[in-house]
C-alpha cells in the first residue's frame, strides 16, 4: 500500500520492533509531557519497549495488527489496529495506537496510516472506526477532527501511568 507523500504503508515485521519502540517512547515523551508525570515519562526505556515487542511479536497478533509507515526502508510511524473494544452497535474497528516520528509529522504520515487502517476495516466488512485519546491531548484531537472524526458522546476513564485519565473517542462511518 502506498500512502501520501510517497510513504509505503505495510504490515510490521518483528525486525521493526526497535524502531517502533523508539517512536513509541519519543512520541509519549512529546505528546504527553503536560499530561503524565515527568518521572514516568523519564523512566520509559526504549530497550525495554523493544524487548516487550520482541517477546510478544512471536506469540500474539501484535505484528499482524500493526501497520508501519515506511520511507525508503525506514519506519517513521506506526498504527496498531483491530476490532473495537467494548459493545459497539455496529461492527467496528479501532485504532489502538497511532504515533509518528517527530520529524515526519505534518507530512501526511498519520493520515496515510489512518487511511490504510480504515481500508483494512472496510475489507473486513467493518462499518465504523473509532479512536480513543486522552481528553487533554489537543494536538491528537485536532488531527482526528481534521480527518472528519466525530466526537462520541460517551467518554471513559483509562488508567495511564497509574493515573485515571479521561479519554474521548472519535468515530468515523466507513
Amino acid at each position: 500500500m502506498i500512502g501520501q507523500e510517497g510513504i509505503k504503508i505495510r504490515r510490521a515485521k518483528v525486525a521493526d520492533g526497535p524502531t517502533i519502540a523508539r517512536i513509541h517512547v519519543e512520541a509519549w515523551r512529546d505528546a504527553y509531557a503536560a499530561l503524565l508525570p515527568t518521572e514516568y515519562l523519564a523512566r520509559m526505556d526504549i530497550k525495554i519497549e523493544a524487548a516487550r515487542w520482541s517477546r510478544t511479536a512471536g506469540f500474539t497478533r501484535q505484528v499482524q495488527n500493526t501497520l508501519v509507515a515506511d520511507a525508503d526502508g525506514e519506519v517513521v510511524g506506526y498504527a496498531v489496529v483491530g476490532p473495537a473494544r467494548g459493545n459497539r452497535p455496529v461492527p467496528s474497528g479501532e485504532v489502538y495506537a497511532l504515533y509518528v516520528e517527530t520529524d515526519w509529522r505534518e507530512l501526511g504520515v498519520g493520515r496515510a496510516l489512518i487511511e490504510s487502517a480504515f481500508r483494512a476495516f472496510r475489507e473486513r466488512a467493518l462499518r465504523q472506526a473509532i479512536i480513543w485519546c486522552l481528553e487533554g491531548n489537543f494536538a491528537g484531537r485536532g488531527f482526528y477532527e481534521r480527518l472528519g472524526g466525530r466526537l462520541v458522546g460517551e467518554g471513559r476513564i483509562e488508567e495511564v501511568a497509574g493515573m485515571p485519565l479521561p479519554t474521548v473517542g472519535y468515530l468515523w462511518v466507513l
